[in-house]
């Protein structure tokens, strides 16, 4: 009886151990632009959305967050947060689980390019890599690829 208990208690942890096993830069599920974000394979550092998405695209979590906090770093061409110091794009809202990337603070909206967002909610931090497109085709994007090698090589 003892070990049937015990052989119950592993196989019940076991399968607990499996279902967290999310990446810990990506404790909780975001979608813009009605993208869901994903972790492509070999991607340690963020989750990505595959497509540009508009400058005032619909930011959402899984659930209604206390307070839902994104912060939004503009991103150089190899894919690297652009020079320490700058100001991220700051979108603060509470009682919610979507907010529109157009509703930062300072109400400016994102300039077409890449960011790495990070999306704080419910104590735990997501990490996205998305673009804002570029209507007029003058931004030149790398390729993800490019990115995460650069990545790699400052790690």
């Amino acid at each position: 009886m003892k070990t049937l208990l015990f052989l119950t208690a592993i196989l019940i942890g076991s399968l607990h151990a499996q279902e967290q096993k999310r990446p810990i830069v990506y404790p909780f599920d975001v979608t813009i632009g009605g993208q869901k974000a994903t972790m492509l394979k070999g991607h340690i550092l963020f989750a990505t959305i595959e497509k540009p998405v508009s400058s005032d695209a619909l930011l959402e979590i899984e659930k209604e967050a206390p307070m839902l906090i994104i912060n939004a770093f503009a991103c150089k061409e190899n894919g690297a947060v652009m020079a320490p110091g700058q100001q991220p794009a700051v979108i603060f809202t509470q009682k919610t689980k979507s907010t529109k990337l157009n509703a930062t603070m300072d109400k400016k909206p994102l300039k077409p390019g890449r960011y790495l967002a990070n999306i704080v909610a419910h104590g735990a931090t997501s990490r996205v890599v998305f673009v804002v497109e570029d209507k007029s085709g003058k931004l030149k994007i790398p390729t993800l690829k490019q990115v995460v090698d650069f990545l790699k090589k400052k790690s």
